[in-house]
């Protein structure tokens, strides 16, 4: 009988660890970047395998110091930055390195300025894209966009120019640009085949009141090439991307 009863014990200890380790609430989703709640283990801080020191947010030389950019994203890859040459006549390689420290490629970009590249995901699929200044202005920057594609190689995407990049909810890569006093151009892309696409255009422009003040705003929103991709009508679109929260912040 005690024996029985040992047996029955261990057997439901065992069903119910089996079962605990099944139940999908208590496995980790691959590139869950949800914050940590008190039943996770914290992971410390990652390991870097360069050598570089981390980027800044403002180069205070001719000729920035080299340094890495370690990525968030499931993949924990290092991107060391060596820059070359001075000013705009300057040029940028970018070596891509696995956690633990084998290169995987180098990219490279001439003519480039002085400020540091950028990790962000712009398509909310998970992975960091690499946004590479090439041009500066006081109103709107040119950016060199490499795309994170399927096979784990960075490819040239394209460029954008504008005071800003976001991401919508939808995974629309969003850039806001000052076309000028009046008028907001807030373009909505997507990555196809890892190339950038634009979608639409969200056109925001400031009314004055009469006093040489702004008095509100008008947007409407025109096709720039992918409204089919969206599934909308025009109308729909006007009143789907006029209400974006990047929209909402220069409308008036």
């Amino acid at each position: 009988m005690g024996r029985n009863l040992v047996a029955g014990v261990l057997a439901a200890a065992t069903l119910t660890l089996a079962a605990c380790a099944q139940h999908p609430a208590t496995a980790p989703m691959a590139g869950d970047l949800s914050p940590h709640t008190s039943d996770h283990v914290v992971p410390g801080p990652v390991t870097p395998v360069s050598a570089l020191p981390p980027c800044g947010d403002i180069a205070s030389a001719a000729t920035p110091p080299d340094c890495y950019l370690q990525s968030h994203d499931a993949a924990g890859l290092t991107f060391e930055v060596r820059h070359r040459g001075t000013g705009q006549q300057g040029s940028v390689a970018i070596t891509v390195l696995d956690p633990v420290g084998a290169q995987l490629q180098t990219l490279t970009e001439q003519a480039v300025g002085t400020t540091e590249p950028r990790l962000r995901d712009l398509d909310n699929d998970g992975r960091d894209e690499l946004i590479i200044p090439i041009m500066l202005a006081s109103a709107n920057t040119r950016y060199v966009i490499y795309h994170a594609a399927g096979d784990g190689q960075f490819q040239r995407a394209g460029e954008l120019a504008g005071i800003g990049i976001d991401t919508s909810a939808a995974g629309y890569t969003v850039v806001t640009a000052r076309d000028s006093y009046e008028l907001w151009n807030i373009e909505f892309w997507t990555f196809d085949a890892e190339k950038l696409q634009p979608l639409v255009t969200a056109e925001v422009r400031l009314l004055d009141d009469g006093t040489g003040h702004v008095g509100g705003s008008d947007c409407t929103v025109i096709d720039s090439g992918g409204l089919n991709r969206t599934g909308l009508t025009l109308d729909q679109a006007t009143g789907q991307f006029c209400a974006e929260p990047t929209v909402l912040r220069v409308r008036r």
